[in-house]
């Protein structure tokens, strides 16, 4: 399965826009391959969605433009003398395509930009334009910034996974408490008790896309 989702997102064009209604490029080729239409890639254009189409030995759909407008081979630019380095370009920017600091002059690594605009929106002073490059630039920059795109993708989801996780310790703890003080005037084996309702817990966690369950079993040796 993992090496059709590397084929379906080879074919599609790292813009990493969203247009599609998924973050980018790969997390787009894992929805395809669970089922979603493969028509929604407005800027891969029906060639794309027809490669795809062969890859998975399904039926040609006619490019869905609604998932549109199509996009340009362009890289943004960010006019210095306007910038008030509030950072909500960095944060859209799914590829990392942008330095700077707050309250610091911010810049584009035009190498990766991939054009996908997605930082226009949030600049609140309009600061930023858009340039149209050549195609072989544009082609360039998006097999660049591919790397960044994923690597970005696995820290947020690394991030998602340790504060669900967390979060999951904080609630047993919690929980431990409760029933701690529930059990003060009986005649019952607390600790026993306790340990198996957590076990339980974790175990019902084992589903969870963001946990592991080589990081569930970990915590069970620690109670």
């Amino acid at each position: 399965m993992s090496n059709l989702i590397e084929l379906i997102n080879a074919e599609l064009p790292q813009f990493q826009c969203g247009r599609c209604e998924t973050p980018g490029c790969r997390p787009y080729a894992e929805e395809i391959l669970k089922g979603s239409p493969h028509n929604r890639c407005v800027p891969g254009g029906q060639e794309t969605s027809n490669k795809i189409s062969d890859l998975l030995n399904r039926d040609i759909l006619l490019l869905d433009q609604e998932y549109g407008p199509d996009l340009k081979t362009q890289v943004a630019n960010i006019i210095e003398e306007d910038c008030i380095g509030c950072t909500k370009c960095i944060d859209a920017c799914p590829v990392d395509a942008i330095t700077g600091a707050a309250n610091l002059m911010h810049n584009v690594i035009s190498d990766i930009c991939t054009g996908c605009e997605l930082c226009i929106e949030p600049c609140p002073v309009d600061c930023i334009e858009l340039i149209e490059v050549d195609q072989d630039q544009s082609l360039a920059a998006r097999n660049q910034s591919e790397y960044f795109f994923d690597l970005k993708l696995e820290l947020k989801q690394r991030k998602n996974k340790k504060t669900k996780m967390n979060k999951s310790i904080a609630e047993n703890l919690d929980l431990a408490e409760l029933i701690n003080q529930k059990l003060d005037n009986r005649n019952i084996n607390k600790q026993k008790s306790i340990k198996k309702l957590q076990l339980e817990m974790l175990d019902s966690q084992k589903g969870d896309k963001y946990i592991s369950e080589s990081d569930i079993e970990e915590l069970k040796k620690q109670l």
